[in-house]
């Protein structure tokens, strides 16, 4: 055998391999890519039922969290509400300067005169806002109340008895707590 039969053996070799190489590579090929549009198309639906999943829980969350938060801004209106008459409940009852001489004294004075009308202010007051108000300030106002309905008798012809005038001291000192305790609370919100 010459060299030149050896070559074209060879070359006879190398170009059916290679040929049945390109055959085999092209099939791979094509092969491969179907296998990765399939593999590609499962993932996407995967990832797709994922992604509904997590927008519906998301949405979900977000529906609750707007319920919570209206249901919030619901009981901060009457909350801030009740605090307003509260303020409005306190001045009422504080006693306004009749005269120059006028000290703490009369002014207890003036107000255990109204231990009636407080009663009855406080009763409505309790009736139309106790639902909102938190547990120091019903309380509070409770005493209030059992004090102004306790002490409503005690005014004789000269007035309003030692006990009514000192009655009506720890009622306002009351009063004036439980405005403070609820204002607190109310602008602890707003700050939030």
């Amino acid at each position: 055998m010459a060299i030149r039969e050896i070559f074209e053996i060879g070359g006879a070799v190398l170009l059916s391999l290679g040929g049945a190489g390109a055959i085999i590579f092209g099939l791979s090929s094509w092969l491969g890519k179907v296998w990765a549009a399939r593999i590609l198309a499962e993932e996407k639906a995967k990832y797709g039922q994922d992604l509904e999943a997590f927008k519906s829980a998301l949405s979900n969350e977000a529906e609750r969290h707007r319920v919570r938060l209206k249901k919030s801004e619901f009981i901060f209106e009457k909350e801030f509400e009740a605090a307003s008459k509260l303020v409005y409940l306190v001045r009422d009852i504080n006693p306004q300067m009749t005269h120059p001489e006028m000290d703490w004294f009369d002014a207890c004075d003036d107000i255990a005169l109204s231990f009636s009308k407080i009663e009855s202010q406080l009763h409505d007051f309790m009736k139309s806002h106790g639902a909102v108000l938190p547990d120091g300030v019903k309380h509070l106002l409770s005493l209030c109340h059992g004090i102004s309905a306790e002490n409503k008798f005690e005014v004789d012809s000269k007035g309003p008895t030692t006990k009514a005038n000192n009655a009506a001291e720890v009622l306002f000192g009351h009063l004036k707590q439980a405005e403070f305790e609820f204002l607190g609370m109310v602008h602890g919100q707003v700050s939030t």
